[in-house]
């Protein structure tokens, strides 16, 4: 089983794509590539943070209780929050491949 392992790791180390994926790896594009996902989440989280202080005014204005808008607030505020992780993440990964296959492409 090991004798397999070590072919497979021979064989994808001489293919010419994953030659080209070691050499962008320490290169600046390669690493700002790398670090894409990360910058969207930030992005992400931050429009939603400033989305939502822009709104809660709004949300307070209603005619609720004083401790139902807290509640309200808190609620959204926080699933707001983990679907902006979520989408960032999502989108962040999505660009990255995309570019990164890109500069595999040219390297070659």
């Amino acid at each position: 089983m090991n004798n397999i392992f070590r072919r497979l790791k021979v064989f994808s180390a001489q293919n010419p794509a994953n030659l080209a994926e070691q050499e962008l790896l320490s290169t600046c594009a390669g690493r700002m590539v790398s670090v894409m996902t990360f910058l969207v989440i930030i992005g992400c989280l931050g429009f939603w943070i400033t989305l939502f202080l822009l709104v809660k005014d709004r949300l307070s204005a209603q005619t609720l209780s004083g401790n139902a808008v807290s509640d309200l607030t808190c609620i959204v505020f926080f699933g707001g929050l983990v679907l902006a992780l979520f989408a960032g993440a999502m989108i962040g990964n999505f660009m990255r491949r995309t570019f990164w296959k890109w500069l595999v492409r040219r390297r070659i």
